[in-house]
């Protein structure tokens, strides 16, 4: 079904990776890492997994034009474990790496099959799509006694806020959360350098070490 341009699409085959664990963590591309974690911080060790929800709700009705694509997947995976679990969900999650269970997304692809295939066919956002990786497994896995709700000190900065100097600023100082997402929302092409200013250098101090699957710096 490539080529995708779809977010949702690309999560929904995560499980296919040759060679992935059955225990693995999923990144976003605005997702770090802030100070050491270990394994227990994702995971118990009878194989359980962790998520963590946000405070942030997900909206009621049925998806609409008005809807971020976040919330739409959320409205859709809503109706669908209700209509399986018959629970309502109302929370979205924090946006950090997700801990997830190769088996757990198989078995979703597998008893809810025209809805996965529908996501995965999508070429770009749809208000049709499930947020499989970010939310769907993580209420699946709980409901099915597989995962369990933790606690992780995090972060949230916005690029588009007027603070994220300073919050950046206390991220860098402080280096007390275990995970931080740095996110673009509502940022045009005439933020790109300004945004710039504020990035390159924390992420320049607080990442100064390649890690050994990144390039060195020219």
């Amino acid at each position: 079904m490539l080529p995708t341009f779809n977010s949702h699409a690309i999560e929904s085959q995560l499980h296919h990776i040759k060679g992935l664990s059955e225990h693995f963590l999923y990144f976003n591309d605005d997702m770090f890492l802030g100070r050491p974690v270990t394994p227990q911080d994702f995971f118990h060790s009878n194989g359980l997994t962790k998520f963590f929800p946000s405070p942030a709700l997900i909206p009621m009705g049925e998806p609409g034009d008005q809807d971020v694509p976040v919330s739409a997947a959320g409205k859709n995976n809503r109706t669908l474990l209700d209509s399986h679990f018959q629970t309502v969900i109302t929370h979205k999650m924090k946006h950090i790496p997700y801990p997830l269970r190769r088996s757990v997304l198989a078995e979703i692809e597998s008893v809810f099959a025209d809805r996965h295939r529908a996501t995965a066919g999508s070429r770009f956002r749809s208000l049709e799509d499930l947020s499989i990786a970010s939310s769907f497994h993580h209420y699946y896995a709980y409901q099915t006694s597989r995962a369990v709700a933790g606690r992780i000190s995090y972060a949230y900065v916005d690029l588009a806020h007027p603070d994220t100097g300073r919050r950046l600023g206390q991220l860098l100082a402080r280096r007390d959360r275990q995970a931080f997402c740095i996110n673009d929302t509502v940022s045009g092409d005439e933020d790109v350098e300004s945004q710039a200013r504020l990035l390159r250098p924390f992420l320049e101090a607080y990442f100064p070490v390649p890690g050994p699957f990144e390039r060195a710096p020219a």
